[in-house]
């Protein structure tokens, strides 16, 4: 059986959906609306003219046992990717969205409600180290719950290390870069991959190129990328921005100046109230590393 391995947050549903129409030629129409609303490839499960040659799920996750006959497809991010991973995957496990906005409020309710969905480890590791930290608490420091986001981008196990626990059983495996979705040249080229892997063809249409535009287009974690990428910039030359940031990006950027100035404590970075202006960040960080010797 042909299957695709992968952890949540890194777009199987839109993977399997893709290769049954333009590679298993299942006929499907992709031409009408195939995203919810935060931008989840999930309507298709609601269809019955959907017909699934290929299957994603959370294999290794949930431990399922895999057949000696299955031919596995896994999604596999690097460390750059794991600020659009756990971006998508708080915005988007099982249609349930966590507030990574204002997350330091009513926390443990919010992630309680996501244990509901029992494929969402990293909702239990994250409150039960808000306890440990802090005891139960309606409202948490705002920095706190920052830094274990930071935890996720800086640590390997508790980042990288959950995206990337697949079961070394299958022995018919081929690896999907997950940063190939971000460029339509590199992902159709992937799915020829694919398609050589499965043994047939890989058929590209202009409706799969629509597709892929509304994926993008809808891929929160992917345009919070580009929306770090140009605030880090703007520190790094020391121009002026303002911003706002969700907790995530909060992380990534702390993350940025930790790895490029190992700084790790910079008490501007630290508080509650982050810091509004990249001119600002950008002085604190220069500043203080002129005072590193």
């Amino acid at each position: 059986m042909q299957k695709i391995d992968f952890f949540g947050g890194l777009h199987g549903n839109y993977l399997e959906l893709v290769v049954n129409v333009a590679i298993n030629q299942t006929g499907y129409d992709i031409s009408k609306p195939q995203f919810t609303s935060d931008g989840a490839c999930h309507l298709k499960n609601q269809d019955n003219s959907y017909v699934k040659m290929i299957v994603a799920h959370h294999y290794s996750f949930f431990k399922l046992p895999f057949d000696k006959n299955d031919v596995v497809i896994r999604i596999v991010p690097t460390s750059d990717d794991v600020l659009i991973g756990i971006t998508n995957s708080f915005l988007r496990a099982g249609d349930q969205k966590v507030d990574i906005d204002n997350l330091e409020k009513d926390t443990i309710n919010k992630l309680e409600e996501l244990e509901k969905l029992s494929r969402f480890k990293k909702s239990i590791n994250f409150k039960n180290t808000l306890i440990e930290d802090y005891g139960v608490k309606t409202n948490y420091p705002r920095a706190g719950i920052r830094n274990y986001f930071y935890s996720m981008l800086h640590d390997y196990e508790n980042g990288l290390g959950m995206f990337t626990d697949f079961d070394p059983s299958p022995s018919n495996v081929n690896h999907f870069p997950f940063r190939a979705f971000f460029d339509i040249g590199q992902f159709y080229s992937e799915l020829n991959n694919v398609a050589k892997f499965l043994e047939l063809n890989f058929y590209p249409m202009s409706d799969l190129a629509k597709l892929h535009s509304d994926f993008i287009k809808y891929n929160q974690g992917y345009h919070s990328e580009l929306k770090c990428k140009e605030i880090w910039q703007a520190i790094l030359h020391g121009n002026s921005m303002d911003i706002k940031l969700n907790l995530i990006e909060e992380a990534w950027i702390n993350h940025q100046v930790a790895k490029c100035f190992r700084c790790y404590d910079l008490p501007l970075l630290m508080q509650d109230q982050y810091p509004t202006n990249t001119l600002e960040i950008s002085q604190a960080v220069y500043e203080w590393k002129s005072r590193d010797y």
